[in-house]
């Protein structure tokens, strides 16, 4: 099998689909990176039906609240 893998010829460059995925209000010029994590099933499940039920993706309501956590555990810190 060695050798004989051949890439799928792809419409679009791979490049072009990130760059349209950073063009967001809050990351416009700000390079993103895959975030791996392991949660329970029950809070990924209440994550989707949060997320459908205000017409979000999950991705950008899961960013919103670890931005808004981590905002939270900022202001906590200052005297």
């Amino acid at each position: 099998m060695q050798g004989n893998y051949q890439p799928l010829a792809r419409p679009v460059p791979f490049d072009d689909v990130l760059r349209q995925q950073n063009k967001t209000s809050k990351t416009t010029g700000e390079p993103l990176v895959m975030l791996s994590l392991r949660i329970p099933v029950s809070l990924k499940t209440r994550l989707k039906t949060t997320a459908a039920a205000h017409g979000l993706p999950m991705q950008q309501l899961l960013r919103d609240a670890i931005e808004r956590e981590l905002d939270r555990l900022d202001g906590d810190d200052e005297p």
